[in-house]
């Protein structure tokens, strides 16, 4: 039976074939697929440009995400509230809106902590993680890894 590294391993491989179809694709230059040579009076065209379209953007998510496993991680920290409000890294790592984040949550679901990643949000008077509003920012454990 196979393990999670070499599972992992194999998607490092297969994300080099997700990024040569994405290149050839058009759709990292574009967000879409309109460098390439379409015809667009010809409905199998319009179809093939509307499918792989789909395709690409789901292959760029994926590839995004397997990037991300890829890399180290930098920094194991606990959050702290700064002065401008915003949560910060012992190594000056912050977070505010949309920003992604890893970090070391419990739930109803799962008997021990484990990593997520999700991004963070604010309601008006504090930031949150989205999927857990719950959970505290001041002193939770994150992980930093570099932008992919």
């Amino acid at each position: 039976m196979a393990d999670l590294q070499t599972v992992l391993a194999e998607a490092v491989r297969l994300n080099r074939d997700i990024s040569r179809f994405l290149k050839v694709s058009t759709y990292p230059e574009y967000d879409d697929l309109s460098g390439l040579d379409i015809d667009f009076s010809d409905g199998e065209q319009l179809l093939l440009l509307d499918e792989l379209w789909r395709v690409a953007g789901k292959l760029a998510d994926v590839q995004e995400r397997i990037a991300y496993l890829s890399q180290p991680v930098t920094e194991t920290s606990r959050l702290r509230k700064g002065t401008a409000g915003k949560y910060r890294t012992a190594k000056g790592h912050f977070y505010d809106c949309r920003s992604s984040i890893e970090a070391l949550v419990t739930d109803e679901y799962h008997a021990v902590p484990y990593w997520t990643r999700t991004t963070v949000e604010h309601n008006g008077e504090d930031y949150y993680l989205v999927g857990y509003k719950d959970l505290p920012m001041n002193g939770l454990r994150v992980r930093v890894r570099p932008a992919t």
